[in-house]
């Protein structure tokens, strides 16, 4: 882990990287296939030829390329969709959005999802990915594949968590959907958390990132994205993974829900009229149910 990460973690929290490990056991890792692909997609001297034949040999990731590359969503510029081959699918991708597709598909096969609790965690994960990419299109920024990954992996401490304590991560989880829709009274994650489980979701995600190599950018907003001006300086991405949360809880994606949310200061922090609010969201309401489409099949294995 960079330097900077180590002081900044260590700044955040009283637990240390080897608190965590006591508390939650050993991290579950990535299977062979995975690993090996991530490491060639960040890799620029691997070739598009051999990260094809890497996904060529793992069935689910098979599937996964060819439903993305035929989705509307990568297919823009192109006409009707078509089967593709591998090695067509993962040059239409790109190497950035078959990063964040395999991440999502790492993801996905650590979430139970025949557990209520864990399907609203997977379906927030990609609806803040979502969620925030359209955020920092709006600042003007070209890093949408960043935002993506940052509001992808923001929770996964909650998904280690419910591997670890499922009784008690299960609960809190009900707890936060069936709480009353009155802002004064919504409970915070990392309150509970620390309550009942001693630990909270923020240092085991940043914990686990670090072990994935999955960046500092991902690290530093799970790290912080409950507290966001504790970063101030150092990043930007807790604040807007911070927003793209407080969006998705306003459209209903996870276990917090709160569709009649002031978004005000939401408006006000990315300079937009009250009046264009509601197309966006709309628009961003489709795109989480095309993203979430493209993983609807079992693309966990």
């Amino acid at each position: 882990m960079p330097r900077g990460l180590w002081t900044a973690m260590a700044r955040f929290g009283e637990y240390s990287t080897e608190d965590v490990l006591k508390m939650v056991g050993d991290i579950p890792t990535f299977s062979t296939a995975v690993s090996h692909l991530l490491k060639q997609l960040r890799d620029p001297d691997s070739g598009l030829e051999e990260i094809a034949a890497t996904i060529s040999g793992d069935p689910g990731l098979c599937a996964l390329v060819l439903r993305m590359a035929n989705s509307p969503l990568y297919r823009q510029g192109y006409s009707a969709p078509a089967t593709l081959s591998i090695p067509r699918a993962v040059h239409l991708l790109g190497r950035k959005t078959m990063e964040s597709a395999v991440l999502s598909y790492a993801l996905k096969s650590m979430v139970h999802t025949s557990s209520l609790a864990e399907k609203l965690l997977w379906e927030h994960a990609v609806a803040c990915a979502v969620v925030a990419s359209e955020v920092v299109r709006i600042m003007g920024s070209k890093n949408l594949d960043t935002a993506y990954v940052c509001g992808l992996l923001h929770d996964v401490g909650k998904t280690i968590l419910c591997r670890r304590f499922p009784d008690a991560m299960h609960s809190i989880l009900e707890d936060q959907y069936n709480e009353s829709s009155e802002e004064d009274s919504w409970p915070s994650s990392v309150s509970l958390e620390k309550e009942r489980l001693g630990i909270d979701h923020c240092h085991v995600g940043a914990v686990c990132l670090n072990v994935w190599q999955c960046g500092e950018e991902a690290a530093i907003a799970c790290a912080y994205h409950h507290r966001p001006k504790d970063a101030a300086g150092r990043s930007v991405w807790p604040a807007v993974i911070r927003v793209a949360d407080i969006l998705c809880h306003k459209l209903e994606y996870g276990p917090i829900r709160r569709p009649a949310m002031d978004l005000k200061p939401v408006e006000k922090a990315l300079r937009i009229e009250t009046s264009e609010i509601t197309a966006l969201l709309a628009a961003w309401r489709k795109k989480i149910q095309e993203t979430l489409r493209a993983f609807s099949e079992n693309t966990a294995g």
